[in-house]
């Protein structure tokens, strides 16, 4: 991947680590789905460093490849690359993309929110979809739905806000991660209401400072974003009623676990119910 004759590029794998610095062994600082815009900056060695739409960091140069172009071409010499108006957004945690119409040979595993565009639509089980450096592959009708590009993900009830985020019990934590292969506080409740049609910034503090509307903790209400920290934020979950809340814990649990506020509850959690620093509402 050459990054000297433009700067526009996107993520051409399933999931890309983004680090601080030029190293494999540097911080994760978050990942990047394939087909999310990439702006590069400069090299070193391998590695690219590249501003995303809520991150910068560093990404290994060959994770990242040309604006994928699917389109009509007029005429002999006519110029290809009228991009189509949809896209298929992944509406699943985890989805396979197959070789074939037919079959089971799997080529990777695309991720919640991942929007690719597609091909053809003909076959009744499958998707013909775009891939980055001109691939193609299939993925299941349920595990998509087709939406046009200028809005790719909609406003929808809260609901569906707490139904991702319960779909991911059990996923390991990772610092910086942002997929069901693994994912960290604020990268599941950013990932969650992307989904549901609310786009907010990457880190617990950011989120913070972003969301204007303070709740009352009386007043917590499913999809309302509590805030942790006895500082400073260091931690963010996502409330599923008056007294519950679903987070990616990486101290005591490692996983995508649902705790609560009540001491009577059986997952009460006491240092937790402690440090509550803050709860914000997304929406009215």
């Amino acid at each position: 991947m050459e990054t000297t004759d433009t700067t526009s590029f996107i993520v051409a794998v399933s999931v890309a680590d983004i680090r601080r610095e030029p190293d494999p062994n540097s911080e994760l600082v978050t990942q990047a789905l394939m087909n999310v815009s990439a702006i590069a900056g400069e090299n070193s060695g391998e590695w690219t460093h590249v501003q995303l739409s809520d991150y910068s960091g560093w990404i290994r140069s060959n994770e990242l490849d040309l604006p994928i172009v699917r389109g009509v071409c007029d005429g002999d010499d006519g110029t290809c690359g009228v991009p189509l108006p949809y896209s298929a957004v992944v509406i699943l945690p985890e989805a396979p993309v197959y070789a074939d119409a037919e079959g089971d040979e799997k080529l990777l595993d695309l991720y919640l929110s991942t929007a690719l565009p597609y091909i053809n639509l003909t076959h009744p089980q499958r998707i013909r979809i775009a891939l980055p450096g001109d691939a193609e592959g299939w993925i299941t009708r349920e595990a998509v739905e087709l939406r046009s590009n200028s809005e790719l993900y909609p406003l929808q009830d809260r609901a569906v806000v707490t139904g991702y985020a319960k779909a991911f019990l059990g996923v390991p934590y990772l610092w910086g991660g942002t997929s069901y292969r693994g994912i960290d506080c604020s990268g599941l409740v950013q990932l969650c209401y992307r989904m549901g049609g609310n786009i907010i910034p990457r880190d617990a503090d950011q989120q913070y400072d972003f969301l204007k509307q303070s709740v009352d903790r009386q007043q917590m209400r499913a999809g309302d974003l509590i805030f942790f920290g006895s500082k400073s934020i260091t931690h963010v979950g996502m409330a599923l009623n008056s007294h519950e809340f679903i987070h990616a814990e990486g101290q005591d649990y490692n996983r995508v676990v649902i705790n609560s506020f009540d001491p009577n509850h059986p997952q009460y959690h006491k240092r937790l119910d402690s440090i509550v620093w803050g709860i914000k509402r997304v929406r009215p």
